[in-house]
């Protein structure tokens, strides 16, 4: 009967990744083999955990940013004990780009599903943080007291500026 719960699979990130977080490529990696069910702290032993940060790479081809501001749309499925840092291009900028503060009380992870409460966040992106070529989002989950405090996430997605060009009347 557990095996269909899968209770305790959030302890299978450190196995997966013990020391190097998840690191997920557009057009390259594929959500069912490379993207791990929830962003948990990694378990470091003697009841000890540590942050996280995944990595999302994508490339901007054939011309340079538009113009404008990006919007980064995260929707979460759930969250328990933690804060999202959001960053572009520079995983030490002091500063995050976007934090959600501490958010969520329910218990997803643990596999009590419909303990979750949605969360979305639409992120204005400048231009200037993304370049041609390679780009990296940074996503911190920096809570890290307790093995099932992370967060669940429903969907990510980076939308562009509108095109300009020239105007049809």
């Amino acid at each position: 009967m557990d095996r269909f719960r899968q209770y305790g699979l959030w302890e299978r990130y450190s196995d997966l990744y013990p020391r190097h977080d998840l690191i997920y490529t557009i057009g390259i990696s594929n959500y069912h083999q490379d993207w791990f069910f929830a962003q948990v702290p990694r378990n470091m032993g003697n009841h000890t955990y540590q942050a996280t940060t995944w990595q999302i790479k994508f490339e901007i081809e054939n011309a340079t940013p538009r113009t404008g501001n990006y919007t980064l749309q995260v929707a979460l499925a759930s969250a328990s004990a933690s804060e999202l840092q959001v960053r572009f291009n520079d995983r030490r900028a002091k500063r995050p780009h976007f934090r959600t503060r501490l958010i969520g009380r329910d218990n997803a992870i643990a596999r009590h599903g419909i303990h979750g409460l949605y969360w979305f966040y639409s992120i204005n992106v400048p231009s200037r943080l993304l370049r041609q070529g390679n780009n990296t989002v940074y996503l911190t989950q920096s809570r890290s007291k307790s093995p099932v405090g992370g967060i669940m996430y429903d969907y990510i997605r980076l939308e562009g500026p509108p095109e300009t060009g020239p105007s049809v009347e």
